[in-house]
C-alpha cells in the first residue's frame, strides 16, 4: 500500500484522539520527556502514562493496517 496513504490514516487517527491522550503521547514520544515527567505536567500518575502511550501506539498501528478502532 501506499505510504501516503497509511500515513494519512494515521494522521486522522491521531486526530480523532481525546486531547488528553495527545498531549501525554506528544509528552513522551515527541518532547522526549520520561514518564515520571509526563506524569507530574499532566496530574496523572504514571501507569496511566504508560496506558495512554499504548493505547495511542494500538490505534495508530490498527489505522496504519487500514482497520476500524
Amino acid at each position: 500500500m501506499m505510504r501516503w496513504l497509511r500515513l494519512r490514516r494515521m494522521r486522522r487517527a491521531f486526530r480523532a484522539l481525546p486531547e488528553r491522550d495527545r498531549a501525554i503521547f506528544g509528552s513522551v514520544r515527541f518532547d522526549d520527556r520520561d514518564y515520571v515527567e509526563t506524569a507530574r505536567r499532566h496530574g496523572c500518575t504514571v501507569a496511566e502514562v504508560e496506558e495512554t502511550v499504548a493505547r495511542v501506539i494500538i490505534a495508530l498501528g490498527r489505522a496504519e493496517r487500514g482497520e476500524r478502532p
